[in-house]
């Protein structure tokens, strides 16, 4: 009797050792990947505000080149401060790698000031049909408002105004490049080819060369997507300033003057597994207008962040 007591507090023993180490391992578990979480949470957190430190000093390095050259004389450097064509620049800040890139506006399409043929051979670059990049852009030219247009163009204006489709009432200028997400014919898969290339805020007929990446170059007269390609990667494996006559297209490149507003993005990655990314469009006053104290250094137009789209 008593081998057979001994027996069951034996196996009661081990169950209870059991369930102990159970909830143990359980508790155990718990705390690590709280610990996992909260690691995750801190990488982030880091790789973010190293972001901000980025897209911060390359608008206080911009804003101070901007503003020295506006001391000397009203005509800045072309080759001052980041390189407005997008290509990156690296550095470090507190252990984390940050890339920060510069896309000068002027380099873009513009939805309220290009050309009607501009337009087409923007779309026509990136693949669009004929008959979807005319459908495209008689819905950009209705929405924006009138346009020196000939032939088939003025045909189908008027027509569409015959019919009261774009009432002159509603004409109104894009305010934001996400509005074309609204236009006929766009679709996600199209706008997310076109964003990167076009603006609001450049007030130029074409882009500038000297800053616009190819899907925008192929837009200029004489340039195909092939020689746009060609065109950017000589522009981008030559020294910032680097005057590069005799292009293909007949493109002459450098010396090109900075716009006023520019697209900062910022990629921070602490090598880790922890990655941030933000995109700011920032608009500074014109060179060569007194500044007055009153008025903001900068004004930033848009921030998004993380990827794209």
């Amino acid at each position: 009797m008593n081998r057979r007591q001994g027996g069951v507090a034996l196996l009661v023993v081990l169950w209870a050792c059991t369930l102990l180490a159970i909830l143990v391992g359980g508790f155990a578990s718990i705390a690590r990947t709280e610990a996992l979480q909260t690691r995750f949470s801190l990488g982030q957190q880091r790789a973010r505000y190293a972001a901000e430190a980025g897209m911060m000093q390359a608008i206080a390095l911009t804003e101070a080149r901007r503003g020295a050259a506006d001391a000397i004389s009203a005509v800045p450097s072309a080759d001052a401060g980041l390189p407005g064509d997008g290509r990156a620049v690296a550095f470090a800040f507190e252990h984390i790698k940050v890339a920060v890139a510069m896309m000068d506006e002027t380099g873009k399409v513009d939805l309220n000031t290009a050309s009607t043929e501009t337009l087409r051979r923007l779309f026509l670059g990136v693949g669009c049909t004929a008959t979807r990049t005319d459908t495209i852009v008689t819905a950009i030219n209705a929405w924006r408002g009138p346009v020196v247009v000939s032939g088939d163009d003025a045909a189908v204006l008027s027509g569409r105004l015959a019919m009261g489709a774009a009432d002159p009432a509603h004409y109104a200028p894009f305010f934001a490049v996400e509005q074309l997400q609204g236009v006929e014919g766009m679709d996600p898969a199209l706008y997310e080819l076109i964003e990167p290339l076009v603006t609001v805020w450049s007030g130029r007929p074409v882009p500038e060369p000297d800053f616009a990446p190819a899907g925008a170059l192929a837009s200029l007269p004489g340039v195909d997507p092939a020689t746009a390609r060609e065109v950017v990667a000589i522009r981008d494996a030559a020294p910032q300033g680097t005057i590069l006559p005799n292009l293909p297209g007949g493109l002459t490149l450098g010396g090109a003057l900075p716009g006023n507003t520019v697209t900062f993005r910022v990629d921070a990655d602490d090598g880790a597994g922890n990655r941030s990314q933000i995109e700011a469009t920032v608009q500074f006053p014109p060179h060569g207008v007194k500044r007055d104290p009153r008025v903001p250094l900068y004004t930033i137009l848009r921030w998004r962040d993380g990827p794209p789209g």
